[in-house]
Parts: C-alpha cells; structure tokens; sequence
C-alpha cells in the first residue's frame, strides 16, 4: 500500500515538519521517502538544491531511504506534484498543510489545488502535529452519505498495511435518548461488521456526539491513532468550498496526520448538474 512517499517543502520550517512523518511512516512500513522542492524558474535550481540536499543530510537519518531532488515547475507546484504522481503510481504524497506564505482559508493553497487535481490520497500534516509512530489505529470518519463512505476501503487497507485496528466513527448532534443511540449505532454497526468480513480485520466503532471536528480529534488523541481518514466532501456534497470545511478542520485540529480522498462521485456530480 505505501510504496513510496513524496514530501514536498518549500525551504519553511512548517514544510519540513512534514519529513519527521514521512520517515516515521516509511520505517513503519519500510518505504523510501523523496524530499522534494519544485521551483518555478532556473534561477531558483541552484538555492533549492543547496536547501534541500543540506537539509536532508541535517537530518542524519541512516534507517529510511532518503532521496532529495529538485523539479522545475513546468506550470504550477501543484501540477508538478500531479506529474511526479503520474510517473509514480505507487506514490502516496506527504505534505505540510501549510508552507511559506502559500496558505488558502481553509488548507494551504498548494494542498488544495492538488486534492482539486488528484483522487489521492494525500496524508495532510496539520500545525498540531508534532510526532508520529504509526502504532495506533487508524480512524476513519463517515457522515451517513455515500461519499463519506467511500473511504472506507481505503482506511482498511492501510490499517492492514499499518497492522492496527480499524475504527469507524460518525458523529451526529447531542442526543440523550437512548433508543436514538441505538438507532445511530446501527448505522456504524453495520459499516463496521460489513467491512471486517470482507477485509478480514479487525474494525470496531462509534457514535460520537457534538462537533465533529473537535469530537473526531478528540477520539483520535485518546485512542493514540495513528491516521484519521476523510474524504474531502460528506454529507454537505457539492460544496461551494473545493475542500469540504470538515475535512480541513479534521487538519487543523488532530494531533495526528489526515489522509484525505476527493471521492469520484463530486466529479461525476459537478459534470451532471453542468
């Protein structure tokens, strides 16, 4: 499942917090990690380089294949990541979620224009996130719609790769009625029971109550997780945000890294109503 990653930095430190990951990630599952710097004219080559090549030999990592490079940008960042991807399919990309002064709303504007080119998935590494060992389970976070659902193959098939539980969580409005719990526990039950006899692993769940950004990176700090898995649009569908708000809040808020998955279906939607 995890082949090969791919960090891209841009010489902030907020980029290169993403290596620590990336490394843990690779030792966990003996990947080699492509440190990666695109510029976007010749002049830059020679700076990049240095910063990059410098930077990985800083780190001093001798148990993770570490390769830097430099890419001259034939477009934008985000299309050069596009095309590395292309040329490795075996690639999972690993990025910061913000970088030097390139920050939207709601994800840095590089990481969004790539979920808005690719299906992933794409491990988003918030502020918060200051460590990662890969040991806990991975929480994989649905909303009753189709969409959200969508990841749920994929969060399996990297709880297999991680070798750790899987947790399937919704999070729905307050509720103290105890026959409504029942009825919402049916939902995941089912989703969990459904996806542990056709992935042969263990998956467990839960009902959260509240908001679902705070209430899933809670549940995700408490269990030690090591990955929260998201699609980028839920319940809400085409929203008028090319990142679902949710899923970008799942990034700012988890002390863990988040793998987000643009489902299919919003393409296929937005051609529809077009």
């Amino acid at each position: 499942m995890v082949q090969r990653l791919i960090v891209p930095v841009d010489g902030s430190h907020e980029s290169w917090r993403a290596i620590k990951v990336a490394t843990a990630l690779g030792r966990r599952c003996d990947a080699p990690v492509d440190v990666v710097e695109v510029v976007l004219t010749d002049s830059d080559i020679g700076d990049a380089e240095r910063r990059v090549f410098d930077g990985v030999r800083d780190l001093g990592i001798d148990d993770v294949e570490v390769t830097a490079y430099v890419e001259l940008a034939t477009e934008t960042v985000s299309a050069s990541l596009a095309e590395l991807l292309e040329g490795h399919p075996e690639a999972t990309i690993l990025m910061s979620s913000h970088g030097r002064g390139r920050s939207a709303a709601l994800l840095g504007s590089v990481t969004e224009d790539l979920l808005h080119r690719e299906f992933g998935p794409l491990v988003v590494v918030g502020r918060k996130v200051t460590e990662a060992s890969f040991e806990g389970p991975v929480v994989v976070t649905v909303d009753g719609s189709e969409l959200s659902e969508q990841a749920l193959p994929l969060a399996a098939a990297w709880a297999i790769e991680l070798g750790v539980p899987l947790w399937i969580v919704e999070v729905n409005e307050p509720s103290q009625v105890s026959s409504e719990h029942l009825v919402e526990s049916s939902y995941v039950a089912r989703l969990a029971r459904h996806l542990s006899e056709a992935s042969k692993h263990q998956t467990e769940f839960e009902v959260l109550h509240g908001h679902p950004a705070d209430e899933v990176a809670g549940f995700a700090q408490r269990m030690g997780a090591s990955l929260i898995v998201a699609t980028t649009h839920g319940r809400t569908g085409l929203s008028r945000l090319r990142i679902g708000s949710t899923a970008a809040a799942f990034v700012r808020h988890a002390l863990c890294p988040v793998l987000l998955v643009r489902p299919p279906a919003v393409d296929a939607g937005h051609r529809a109503h077009a």
